[in-house]
Order: structure tokens, then sequence, then C-alpha cells
């Protein structure tokens, strides 16, 4: 069963979010994204961060050795390779959407779901480890069981000004958040067809409690070599 985040968010409004929120998320992340040993913890001026952090990278470990591994694809980590058959594979799941699109890998990672929450619901701010959780609510409010974004899955070198945009800002394209991999799905295939060689894919988010979770649907399959 998925472990969750143990720190809790104030409800009251305007009231600081404590930073073990945000530093239990980020381990985590690395956790279930590095196998197959518990990440080190970064180097750090706040022991309350520290602490966090190592919680969290602890349960993301465990995590991934039960219920398996995610690709932190966007924040420019490569594939999850276990070392040991013992801590379990990583590999493309059948995504249960038709055509092109039938393949997904599993991925962990802020950035998409940044954007997606920009475009869904404005005015929400993520960062602070709260991203996972604002999408899934406003998810839930809006009776919504998923979206797509189509993506670019080839990187430009990162902008030298920020947009704020944290996808664009990494160098990756995206395209406008949808509701249905209909509507999705023509702009990520339109990604592929241009005259340059690309790679594209779709972004599937479906609420997950404060988890940055999603699935990648690469475009037939196809993801950049060396990745």
């Amino acid at each position: 069963m998925t472990q969750h985040n143990p720190h809790s968010v104030p409800v009251e409004p305007g009231v600081f979010v404590p930073v073990g929120v945000r530093a239990w998320q980020d381990g985590y992340d690395e956790g279930i994204s590095s196998p197959p040993d518990v990440p080190r913890t970064p180097l750090v001026r706040d022991p309350d961060y520290a602490e966090a952090w190592a919680q969290g990278a602890l349960a993301g470990n465990a995590d991934g050795r039960t219920e398996g591994w995610r690709w932190a694809y966007f924040e420019g980590k490569v594939r999850p390779e276990p070392k040991d058959e013992a801590v379990g594979r990583y590999g493309p799941q059948d995504s249960g959407e038709p055509g092109l699109f039938a393949q997904s890998w599993p991925c962990v990672g802020e950035r998409p779901l940044l954007v997606m929450l920009a475009q869904f619901a404005p005015g929400e701010r993520g960062g602070d480890g709260l991203t996972g959780r604002l999408l899934a609510q406003a998810c839930t409010d809006k009776g919504v069981r998923q979206l797509y974004v189509p993506v670019n899955l080839s990187s430009s070198p990162p902008v030298e000004e920020p947009t704020g945009d944290a996808l664009h800002d990494a160098g990756y394209w995206h395209g406008t958040v949808c509701e249905s991999l209909e509507e999705a799905g023509p702009e990520a295939i339109a990604q592929v067809t241009v005259r340059v060689p690309n790679f594209a894919g779709i972004v599937r988010y479906a609420p997950a409690a404060e988890h940055n979770f999603f699935d990648l649907l690469p475009v037939d399959g196809r993801l950049q070599p060396g990745r």
C-alpha cells in the first residue's frame, strides 16, 4: 500500500507550510525513482529538511520495491535499472489506451503536474510539496478522472530567462491540458510528424493523493535513444 506524507498541511489560509511537507515529498520522489538502494540525504543547512527528506526517501524506496519503480523522466534522470531482480524490474505497461498510445511508463515528477495545475486550476500555487495534492483535489472537485497533456520527449537546453512554465523552462515543449486522449493525441502525433525527427507523447495524470505520479505514453512506444 502506497505510503503517504506524514507531515500535515495547515488548513488556515496564509499559514506557512512546514518545510517537512516539501522535504518528505522530495525525498519520496527520489527514493521511488532510484533503485535499488535508499538514496543519500543531500547536504543541506536545515536539519528539519534533511530529516524529513530521509524519511521520504526510505518510504519511496520501500514503495518502489513493493509497488514498482517510477521514472523521473522530466527531471533528467535515466530509466530506473534495478541491479538485483529481488527489488523488481522496471518496464513499460499496457496503458489501456488505443492505437499509438498503448504503452505507458510509470513516472514521477512535479514539473508536468505544475503545468497541469496552472492550466486546469488557475490561481492555485504549487510547490512546497503541495502540487500533487492541489491537482488531485482540483480533479475531485470538478469530477475529472484523468488529465492529458501532449509533450515533446526530446529536450532542448533550458531557457536562460525562466518564464514560470516548469516544462518549458526545462527545455520541453508541451501543449494544452485536456480531459481526454482524443483531444490530446493529435497534438502529440503532430510533434512526431514534423520535418525534424522527434519524440513525443502524452502525460496522463490520475489523482494520486499528494503524490507526483503520472504515466508517460510515448507515441507508438518510441523513446529517445539513451533514455
